[in-house]
């Protein structure tokens, strides 16, 4: 599994791989409108650019592989029409059956991705650069998104000079409208789904130029603040991950990361002794704060590790013996797996009646939270009164989801495909986030100098009386 280039998902049923990108200033639409916005695209005519279209041949097959497809999801999604309605759906299947001999195979890509999006939920999902036989090159860069705007994160050092800037446009087309076409191919249970994976579908030269966002599929060029611009060749997924790579993240002094996956890109002097021994679960004592903090990074026991059980059953000891003001768990960088699997971390913990009663459990949350992860802190909060703190996770709390892979043979695509309803918290109903006690905005400085605001943020909040 890839650790940096593309977007990822519940690794549980999923070939959708890890990434490092994400979206929080673009203030987009809700995600009813944005579900308009999807079908105004696949309504209107198709972006036109210099593309090879098709051979009638080709487009033949690819109409064919568009009806499979449709029936597939019928088959298989547990509530396909639930976001957008029958007609409309088959509406959007008919324009693009009608507009796929016009198209280039990138477009067409590009217009499956759109279908996928109308579906509306986050473990449905279609990455059209990222298929068997069609992979979509890069642009050597690494971005994330904070409050104060959208910024080079980490690149290769012969772009180091552009770490720490903020992105503007790309190819003379203003960021706000770059945002909007790309938000226009992604499935998503709530915003903070385009907030995760936007920025990384714009380091996609072949997207960009298949939604009319770049000139060209090759080469990008990107502008910044203070009238900076560079150009970028696309280059291929290997020589992508094979960059050497500078971040602008200060808790590395000579700003090389040993890896270039979210953990280690978000690390702070806290985590970091522990993710250098590529440690997924692990719990340390605050002494100055009188606070445990427990970072669960996936939703999988680790192998010649103790289990999660195991460890949790180690903190219980110790918590026992050595009476914490705060206990705190971070699930900031868990995409899901296996929700069971700390199955003994919740159980212990509502049980003790001295956190779920005086408001002393904190769990740390993100965009990066999702699937599996996202059922363990709705857990930790309906039952063990657990208050969460940070920016609200992507996955929905009662939704469709168990994504389960589907394979076309004509083309030799394949997509996710949600087959369960997962209720997470009933009385949450169909809101669209797990609500926080304490939102956090996170700024670009704050990450510069490898300032945890969401660690802070739980410390210095008071005890309650629930």
């Amino acid at each position: 599994m890839l650790e940096s280039a593309t977007r990822d998902t519940d690794h549980t049923h999923s070939r959708a791989k890890d990434g490092p990108y994400a979206r929080s200033h673009f203030d987009p639409p809700g995600k009813s409108t944005a579900v308009c916005l999807v079908l105004a695209f696949l309504l209107a005519s198709a972006c036109t650019n210099n593309a090879q279209v098709m051979s009638p041949r080709v487009a033949a097959k690819w109409q064919a592989e568009l009806h499979t497809l449709h029936d597939s999801l019928l088959a298989r999604h547990v509530d396909l029409y639930h976001e957008t309605s029958r007609e409309e759906f088959e509406r959007a299947v008919a324009a693009i059956e009608a507009r796929l001999p016009s198209v280039s195979v990138n477009e067409a890509l590009v217009e499956f991705a759109r279908l996928i999006a109308l579906v509306g939920d986050g473990h449905t999902s279609f990455y059209a650069g990222d298929q068997r036989r069609k992979t979509f090159g890069f642009i050597p860069l690494h971005l994330w998104s904070f409050s104060d705007g959208l910024y080079v994160t980490a690149a290769p050092v012969e772009y180091r000079h552009l770490v720490g800037k903020r992105i503007t446009g790309i190819d003379q087309t203003p960021i706000q409208e770059a945002i909007r076409r790309v938000k226009s191919t992604i499935g998503v249970d709530n915003e903070k789904g385009y907030d995760y994976a936007v920025p990384f579908d714009l380091l996609r030269p072949e997207l960009l130029h298949a939604l009319g966002i770049a000139t060209s599929a090759d080469t990008v060029r990107f502008e910044f603040d203070g009238g900076v611009s560079e150009p970028f060749a696309t280059i291929p997924l290997n020589e992508y991950n094979k960059g050497d790579y500078r971040t602008a993240n200060g808790v590395y002094a000579d700003g090389i990361p040993p890896s270039r996956r979210l953990e280690y890109l978000f690390a702070t002097p806290l985590s970091l002794p522990h993710l250098l021994e590529r440690k997924y679960y692990w719990w340390e004592y605050l002494e100055e704060e009188n606070a445990i903090f427990f970072q669960y990074n996936t939703c999988w026991n680790q192998r010649d590790r103790p289990t999660v059980a195991e460890m949790a059953q180690e903190m219980f000891a110790f918590m026992d013996a050595n009476p914490v003001e705060k206990l705190i768990i971070d699930l900031r960088q868990n995409t899901g797996g296996e929700p069971e699997t700390a199955r003994a971390l919740i159980d212990g913990l509502a049980a003790r009646p001295e956190f779920t009663e005086e408001g002393r459990l904190f769990v740390l949350v993100g965009r990066r939270t999702f699937s599996a992860a996202v059922t363990n802190a709705a857990e930790l909060r309906s039952r063990a009164n657990a208050r969460l703190v940070g920016e609200a996770p992507r996955g929905k709390p009662n939704s469709p989801s168990e994504g389960r892979d589907v394979d076309l043979k004509r083309t030799g695509i394949w997509l996710t495909v949600s087959t369960q309803f997962v209720e997470r918290d009933p009385a949450l109903g169909d809101a669209d986030f797990l609500p926080l006690e304490i939102e956090v905005n996170h700024t670009f400085a704050a990450y510069r100098d490898a300032v945890d605001l969401d660690l802070r943020a739980a410390l210095n909040a008071g005890v309650l009386d629930i």
